[in-house]
């Protein structure tokens, strides 16, 4: 009889763990049994694409980067190459608000010497970024404190604060460096200043192209997002649909608990119980302790300590004559804590991908809420879009007596992980709790990457662990 994997939760990071565990036994000649139970009745978690009257709508993330192999390699394996596509090369323009004015993001250091995305202090400082002091010892530094030393105070507060709000909806005053954003972390050690970094980086990259002529060299990221956005033709849910298609999945199953009476774990759901010789589970953390805080009150104090921000998106969309003529050739802006809005930002979803829109038409995907503002959860629909339609009218020109073609709000209480100073303990603590429970796995975005591409990476890791620990 075939061992029996159960995986919790059927969104990215549940699916792609499925892929891998089944590719990984296959190809070892000792094939394992994987099922996922989701609380649902439909797989993808927060990545869902609808198409509605030619519009690609995104429940979630709106796309991925290119500097995972593992993503290009799962959709090669999934046959999906042909239905990938790029972002439009306008979208390499992006905007952030600063002193209530939409600047636009210098593209070079020649031009960020000319912009106003800063006071003229402000660039100076930045630009004295390779004399900065080195980092406090024994201290965890929170992403605006290490921002704040290396680039200055202006400079966090506006160009680094637009960043975690564009990521993670959050404070930077709070995130954990190392946790939230390693790379960084890495590269001033190694380097001593970002701004050295990112020299060695494309001097790097120009070596490897004169060793493979013609080859395609992984962008590498110096910390901020880096590199070309993709999607699919029909949205994201290209991928978690082909993924589910691939995979025995009981929907409507939502776990309640998890035991292990007699060595092989027992799950405890809304339809009955199963049996598993290995467990994943994906979910959030809040749900992973209603699972399992029972069996541990360490761990589930340590999850416990994960906050999650609430991020709400609007979508509208327009005619294009409902905007002045190329007021939305971009990516879409961001809007700084500091500014004090009700919006996150928005992205000009039609410009990033426009076969996603009916020619003629522009799409707005507008972000309300994040860490800092967990009032606007208590919103009416009706608010948001009020709300939503003032700001897109002051920074984008939309003429707010337009009548929208489609309008949708999506809503979603616990949407990104706050990797807060004192995650990396947590999630010590949830690695010591799985050492002590051999063949259970804590996983999902909650613990090492929200982002897409950190999920399917995740998910080849823990396929890996999980049939080390069923061999042994």
């Amino acid at each position: 009889m075939n061992r029996k994997v159960i995986i919790v939760g059927a969104g990215i990071s549940g699916l792609a763990t499925a892929e891998a565990i089944v590719r990984r036994s296959t190809a070892a000649g000792a094939p394992v049994d994987v099922e996922l139970l989701e609380a649902s009745s439909v797989p993808g978690g927060k990545i869902r694409s609808s198409v509605d009257n030619g519009f690609v709508v995104e429940t979630g993330p709106h796309g991925f980067l290119d500097k995972e192999p593992k993503m290009f390699e799962l959709i090669d394996r999934l046959g999906l190459r042909e239905e990938l596509i790029p972002a439009d090369l306008s979208s390499a323009r992006r905007f952030i608000v600063r002193a209530q004015k939409m600047r636009e993001l210098p593209s070079s250091p020649a031009s960020f010497l000319w912009s106003d995305i800063l006071p003229l202090m402000g660039k100076l400082r930045v630009a004295m970024e390779p004399f900065a002091g080195g980092p406090p010892a024994d201290v965890e530094e929170s992403v605006w404190d290490f921002a704040s030393r290396r680039i200055g105070r202006q400079a966090a507060d506006v160009l680094v604060d637009a960043m975690v709000t564009g990521i993670y909806g959050g404070d930077p005053k709070v995130l954990s460096l190392r946790a939230a954003f390693p790379r960084m972390f890495e590269l001033e050690t190694a380097h001593g200043s970002l701004i050295r970094a990112q020299l060695a980086v494309a001097r790097e990259r120009r070596r490897q192209k004169q060793l493979a002529p013609g080859a395609h060299v992984p962008k590498q990221n110096t910390g901020a997002p880096a590199g070309t956005l993709h999607s699919f033709r029909r949205g994201l849910g290209t991928l978690t649909d082909a993924l589910a298609a691939t995979t025995k999945i009981h929907y409507d199953h939502a776990v309640d608990r998890v035991e292990r009476p007699n060595g092989k774990f027992e799950l405890k759901t809304s339809q009955g119980s199963m049996a598993a010789d290995a467990v994943v589970l994906t979910p959030p953390c809040r749900q992973m302790i209603d699972m399992m805080g029972h069996w541990s009150d360490g761990m589930a104090t340590a999850l416990s300590e994960i906050p999650y921000a609430a991020v709400h998106v609007v979508v509208h969309a327009f005619r294009a004559d409902a905007v002045p003529h190329g007021r939305l050739h971009g990516f879409g802006f961001l809007i700084p804590g500091t500014e004090e809005r009700d919006l996150l930002g928005s992205i000009w979803a039609s410009s990033v991908f426009p076969p996603h829109v009916p020619e003629g038409t522009i799409m707005f995907r507008s972000m309300v809420g994040g860490y800092r503002r967990p009032d606007l959860g208590a919103a009416s629909d009706d608010t948001l879009v009020e709300r939503v339609r003032a700001e897109l009218s002051e920074f984008c020109g939309v003429d707010p007596n337009t009548e929208p073609l489609l309008q949708r709000v999506i809503r979603w209480d616990e949407a990104i992980p706050q990797y807060t100073q004192g995650h990396l303990d947590r999630v010590a603590a949830a690695d010591r709790f799985q050492a002590e429970h051999p063949g259970l796995f804590l996983s999902g975005n909650g613990l090492r990457g929200v982002a897409m591409l950190n999920c399917v990476a995740e998910g080849d890791r823990v396929a890996e662990q999980v049939l080390m620990s069923m061999s042994s």
